[in-house]
């Protein structure tokens, strides 16, 4: 069977030259041992380097300010350590909801570990009753209620659940009007939307590597500073060997100096093997304009939802802002009571060839992912939802 995988916004599929490619690190690996990283064809010293400038144009910053390591929820812990500086009545970080769970999770244990109350100093901005989406309005109108209290806001750039796309710069500007800094987890944004965190005036934000990007299981991540220029980048406030300095690195001496730019907050060297996937996937990237792949993405889009509307198919609502400027690829639907749901629904659609997963409450979410799917997995999709909800399967 024909298989249409529309799951891309929680695993990307593997990418064909990645099997190849893990089997040149593990022969160099064999041949060479500690000596690839110096001699390894991609030398394991700087082995993510050449993976920044991509990084770099598809988060819109420079490739100083981009750095490939450790994972999301990780990374997120480095940087609220450096960038959430509760002081006086500035204690409070804003954040949307729904939010991923680790997101809150780790927002709520920094506070903690900073001797404050999460139940008093997170302030959690939901959707008004009825509605799937934190309007930016409401969001920016929270942000100004919170005033001089607020010492950070954290925005998911594309909502797990829900697939709306926040305006960053808005929420960034009105996050420093109000004096407080403003971070952006970018999980289902990089590789799905056009991104400008210089524009935008983001000050800090982190992503993982295997949904948009395609980096396999578990990728390495990746994280964002902004700052004026690379000798100017933040001081990390935890510190590592591995964001020490290159060119004094292996002087083994006790003081940190850090490396210029995002690179002085690595604690640990890079992780090879579950990083090379990255060096198949992101290339794909560079063979494309970015505003092309968006082009198609809608298209696929459209299509979709035309087919849709057209068959009427009831207990079926599509959640996601339709506004192209408002959602990336991913669509979720609302499935009525007396329908399929959950796994009995994921296995229904399996069986008419289409990969998709569910998110309670009641979520179904496929995504259309522009380097892999085209119209033939949309018409897939439409006539699989058709089948199992006239049939009541």
């Amino acid at each position: 069977m024909t298989l249409s995988y529309l799951c891309g916004h929680s695993l990307g599929p593997l990418v064909r030259s990645t099997r190849a490619r893990i089997e040149e690190e593990l022969g160099a690996w064999g041949r060479m041992g500690i000596g690839g990283y110096g001699k390894s064809p991609l030398p394991w010293m700087r082995y993510a380097h050449d993976l920044r400038p991509t990084l770099a144009r598809l988060v819109g910053a420079r490739a100083d300010e981009v750095a490939i390591m450790n994972s999301l929820t990780v990374n997120l812990h480095m940087l609220l350590a450096r960038f959430y500086q509760p002081q006086g009545r500035r204690r409070k970080i804003l954040i949307d909801a729904p939010v991923f769970p680790s997101d809150r999770m780790a927002v709520s244990s920094q506070i903690a570990w900073r001797g404050g109350d999460p139940s008093a100093d997170l302030i959690v901005i939901g959707p008004r009753p009825g509605e799937w989406i934190v309007e930016p309005d409401a969001f920016v109108e929270a942000i100004h209620r919170a005033g001089d209290t607020l010492a950070l806001v954290w925005v998911g750039g594309v909502n797990y659940l829900s697939g709306h796309l926040q305006p960053l710069g808005r929420l960034a500007r009105a996050t420093h009007e109000c004096g407080a800094l403003c971070g952006a987890d970018l999980a289902h944004a990089i590789g799905n939307v056009a991104l400008d965190l210089d524009r935008d005036e983001i000050d800090f934000a982190v992503w993982c590597s295997y949904k948009y990007l395609n980096g396999g299981p578990g990728a390495v991540g990746g994280l964002f500073v902004r700052s004026p220029s690379p000798k100017e980048a933040p001081h990390p406030a935890l510190e590592g060997w591995w964001g020490h300095e290159e060119t004094t690195r292996f002087l083994m001496g006790p003081d940190f100096r850090p490396e210029e730019g995002a690179l002085g907050f690595a604690v640990s060297n890079v992780p090879v093997l579950s990083t090379t996937p990255l060096h198949a996937a992101l290339p794909l990237f560079d063979r494309y304009p970015f505003a092309q792949l968006v082009e198609k993405r809608e298209s696929l889009i459209d299509y979709t939802l035309s087919r849709l509307m057209d068959l009427e198919l009831p207990g079926l609502s599509c959640i996601t802002p339709l506004d192209p400027g408002a959602h990336g690829a991913q669509l979720s639907f609302m499935i009525g009571p007396n329908r399929p749901r959950g796994e009995p629904l994921i296995r229904a659609l399996a069986a008419c060839g289409v990969i998709a997963d569910w998110r309670e409450p009641h979520i179904l979410r496929v995504a259309f992912h522009p380097l892999y799917n085209g119209f033939q997995d949309a018409e897939r999709l439409v006539q699989g939802l058709a089948r199992i909800i006239r049939s009541g399967q």
